[in-house]
């Protein structure tokens, strides 16, 4: 798999028009049940948690639903509501909203639809009223006539809407059931999932309605109980609440294994296929998924458009590393799968040369194993190889002595392909390490600070010394970033090098910060000062740096040639 430089292929959080996950099997008995007369009114619960393919569930029932005959669909979300002060009313009005699309052209229906919506809005001045909202904009007759109960024949009543609600349902032409898909109810606070739940089951649940209603069954359960005061006793009414609207709750299956790494590899090989050989693609996963054979992208001798070996080597790799939660949920997988895009493109813009499978193996170790990515990163480049080796050895079982700073959860990620002994990962662990400084300081990290970073910490003076220039021109808050991203990188090193020459060079040019990296050198970097550091300590035009380099001079514990460079220099006996 190639991702060139200029372009990244990200994918978004919407929910899939195409059904990649073999929800086929899930829509099926969903429709069979809509179409079905034996259950009237129903209500169908698509129950998943966050993530886990509902609304992408809701699409493809309302698809297979399109062509129909006498089957009408209306799609709310309550979650989108503008009105929260009276989302009962809100969702009710949708609904008869739907119903005036699908009936534009018959003017008597219009009519009783308006006449419906009628009500709706004097419920909603009644309560508006009620919350004291309008009572300063209202003279008191209208604010009487708002509050004065209705009779249940009365066209601003909700107390006869039903009945009302149940005759227009019977009356609509060549319509056997309206289907009303409800999506992210469990996003809502808990008054407004009660609330929606009641439309349904006080005011919109009439013969020939069907709601198919998407969420997470617990947090639906525990927005319930949270409204009722959240004691032992109310979430056992919030259970028996809910299986008495939901007739016919559908949980979606978890992702096993083979289906989240063709998932995977559907979505990357999506990047570089057309449309048609796409969807060609998709076919052929199905038919092998209905044929019971695994892998799923296996045997695609006979399609024209198909995914490369090194595409379906990493979609196996990301999905045998990620957690076990993540790889049940196809919201994380598209997470992770751009955040591994994202890093590949910085890495590419920056210069850093890093094998795909390799990053993957790194980028997973970074989202499972903090610590023993810490560990890893910390390690000065000379030792790195070691560890590396060590780790990998204890996690095959050719030796019993775990290395030390390593964690035991990390064996499986350690034992996993490729083996990174050999390769050269500085580079780009260099680049995580002050992607992850920023984050945790919340200062953003664009990609020309970045590049001077690289820049800064490279063997070319020339680039080195134009890289400060560059950061001259920075603000304040941007030199702070890269002194600590610089500090970062020279704790992981053996020696001194360009990285120190660097801090020392910047806080020659910069008073402000002159202090800050003194005691940067003292406290991070004292033993990996080299010869060549020790001079341009000892030659900086910062009073700051002198002072560590007359202390550097004095201290017995460093290298006697590093002592002596300093001393000859402060000393005026240097060159």
């Amino acid at each position: 798999m190639t991702t060139t430089a200029s372009h990244a292929q990200l994918w978004d959080d919407n929910p899939s028009e195409d059904d990649l996950l073999g929800f086929d099997a899930v829509v099926a008995p969903i429709v069979d049940a809509i179409l079905s007369m034996d259950l009237d009114p129903l209500t169908i619960g698509v129950h998943a948690k966050w993530g886990g393919g509902k609304s992408t569930v809701l699409n493809l029932v309302s698809a297979e639903l399109s062509g129909v005959n006498g089957i009408r669909v209306v799609t709310t979300n309550p979650w989108e509501y503008d009105d929260h002060e009276d989302v009962k009313g809100t969702i009710i009005a949708e609904v008869l909203d739907g119903l005036r699309e699908h009936f534009d052209k018959d003017a008597k229906l219009t009519e009783k639809i308006g006449e419906l919506l009628g009500r709706v809005s004097w419920s909603r001045v009644g309560t508006v009223v009620a919350k004291g909202v309008l009572t300063q904009t209202l003279d008191f007759a209208g604010l009487a006539k708002a509050l004065t109960p209705k009779s249940r024949s009365s066209p601003e009543s909700m107390a006869g809407f039903k009945t009302a609600f149940g005759k227009l349902i019977e009356s609509l032409p060549d319509t056997q059931r309206v289907v009303v898909l409800v999506d992210d109810l469990d996003r809502c606070m808990p008054p407004a999932t009660v609330a929606t739940l009641e439309a349904i089951k006080l005011f919109l649940s009439v013969p020939g309605m069907v709601f198919v209603i998407a969420a997470d069954q617990d947090m639906v359960r525990d927005a319930i109980a949270m409204n009722l005061g959240g004691s032992p006793e109310s979430s056992r009414y919030a259970q028996r609440y809910l299986d008495k609207i939901v007739q016919l709750p559908v949980s979606l299956p978890f992702l096993p294994v083979h289906e989240a790494d063709a998932y995977l590899g559907l979505l990357l090989a999506k990047a570089s296929l057309s449309d048609p050989d796409f969807k060609a693609l998709v076919v052929h996963v199905n038919e092998r998924r209905k044929a019971n054979l695994v892998p799923l992208l296996s045997e695609m001798k006979n399609l024209k458009g198909k995914p490369d070996d090194d595409t379906l080597r990493l979609a196996s790799q990301l999905i045998h590393g990620l957690r076990s939660d993540k790889v049940v949920n196809p919201r994380e997988i598209k997470r992770f799968l751009n955040a591994f895009q994202v890093r590949n493109r910085i890495a590419q813009a920056r210069g850093v040369s890093v094998r795909p499978d390799v990053l993957a193996k790194l980028l997973l170790l970074e989202d499972r194993f903090k610590v023993d990515f810490e560990t890893l990163v910390d390690t000065p480049d000379l030792g790195r190889k070691r560890l590396l080796q060590e780790w990998r050895k204890w996690a095959t079982g050719d030796a019993k002595t775990k290395p030390v700073g390593v964690s035991e959860d990390s064996k499986e990620w350690a034992a996993a392909e490729p083996n990174l002994t050999a390769e050269t990962i500085g580079p780009y662990l260099t680049l995580a390490a002050s992607l992850a400084i920023t984050r945790q300081s919340g200062t953003p990290l664009d990609p020309a600070l970045t590049a001077l970073l690289a820049e800064l910490t490279g063997d070319s003076e020339t680039l080195r010394r134009s890289a400060i220039e560059k950061l001259l021109q920075r603000s304040e808050d941007d030199q702070r970033v890269a002194i600590e991203a610089l500090f970062a990188q020279a704790r992981r090193q053996e020696e001194g090098g360009s990285t120190v020459s660097s801090l020392i060079d910047i806080a020659g040019k910069v008073n402000l910060l002159a202090q800050d990296i003194a005691a940067g050198l003292k406290e991070s970097c004292w033993r990996l000062i080299d010869v060549g550091n020790a001079v341009e300590m000892a030659s900086s035009g910062a009073q700051p740096i002198q002072v560590v380099a007359r202390q550097l001079a004095d201290d017995e514990a460093i290298d006697a040639e590093v002592r002596q460079a300093a001393k000859n220099v402060l000393d005026g006996d240097g060159t």
